[in-house]
């Protein structure tokens, strides 16, 4: 999340037993907790208001790595699978790759929240899963069901909608784009879930770490931007806003580490539905808490992306369910 980062790439690392279950049900709270805090993040950035996006990014990746650390340690393979990742020169690349895509993603995201525009941002999860299917028929030359075919149409012809009547959605298809191309290069690279997440978080931290640094130092280059950036910097200028930043990293955190757990205990099929959990509940903080302002037509498109959504991923959570029974 998204600041839902690693969420459809976690979901893959399943313990099944003995019976080919998932182990139970006390998983499913983690992974809903997990849902929760994520979709909490209109309400945390709200309080962020005012504080530059890049010092956001920059605290987000350096206080990520303890909790992505621990969870890399007690809930994965300890960290034999991350030595051999680490020895594998192309793996590391890839990752580097992936990592970039992944700080993208968390730009488009953080500024459309930080601009107010919640009820944009959880759209764009919905429209990212179906935009995942276009990516998998185009680039790897997928065939499309006839449900992913209603699906896919009914959510573009809601995009038409709001192209007409608002002009083109392009922080909600910035979001899903990036995100969807972050998850495609993700998959493809032989790195198991929360080992991947933490090289990538190494390879993010190493530009934050040397970004704080000038930005403390009053080093940062002498453009317009960073000039801005070096005059409105927050961390440790004040307590409010350093815990703050801080906070925003190890809840981060907090989150993938009760999810990391979670998914070992919890069928495929309910994390995939859990997925949805997150931007419902950006959605409803969006509108009802803050109170951000959402036009009838916004509220027409979100119900038919929402139904196209659905049209597709309740039949294959039903066979899943059916698969495993």
């Amino acid at each position: 999340m998204k600041d839902e980062t690693d969420i459809e790439l976690a979901s893959s690392d399943v313990v099944i037993n003995s019976n080919g279950k998932t182990r139970g049900i006390p998983g499913v709270f983690f992974v809903l907790f997990a849902h929760l805090l994520w979709g909490m993040t209109p309400l945390y950035t709200n309080l962020m208001d005012g504080i530059s996006l890049f010092e956001i990014i920059a605290h987000r990746v350096i206080w990520s790595l303890p909790g992505v650390f621990f969870a890399v340690v007690y809930f994965s393979k300890g960290l034999s699978l991350l030595k051999s990742a680490v020895k594998n020169t192309k793996v590391l690349l890839w990752l580097a790759g992936s990592a970039f895509f992944l700080a993208c993603h968390w730009g488009v995201f953080l500024f459309a929240l930080l601009s107010h525009r919640g009820f944009e941002t959880a759209l764009s999860f919905y429209i990212s899963p179906l935009l995942s299917i276009a990516l998998g028929s185009l680039l790897l030359n997928e065939k499309w069901n006839k449900l992913q075919v209603i699906a896919t149409s009914l959510t573009t012809i809601a995009l038409l909608i709001m192209t007409i009547y608002n002009g083109i959605p392009v922080l909600s298809l910035a979001i899903a784009v990036t995100w969807s191309v972050y998850c495609f290069t993700r998959k493809s690279i032989p790195a198991t879930p929360n080992e991947g997440m933490f090289i990538e978080m190494c390879c993010l931290a190493v530009p934050a770490l040397l970004f704080v640094l000038l930005l403390g130092t009053n080093m940062l280059p002498d453009i317009n931007m960073m000039t801005y950036i070096m005059e409105n910097k927050r961390f440790l200028q004040n307590v409010p806003d350093t815990l703050l930043l801080m906070g925003y990293g190890l809840l981060n955190s907090i989150a993938f580490c009760f999810f990391a757990y979670g998914i070992k205990n919890t069928r495929l099929s309910t994390v995939g539905i859990m997925d949805y959990v997150a931007p419902t509940m950006m959605a409803i903080n969006t509108v009802i808490i803050l109170k951000q302002p959402v036009s009838n037509v916004d509220l027409v498109v979100f119900f038919i992306i929402v139904f196209a959504l659905f049209i597709y991923v309740i039949p294959s959570f039903l066979n899943s369910r059916k698969q495993n029974s």
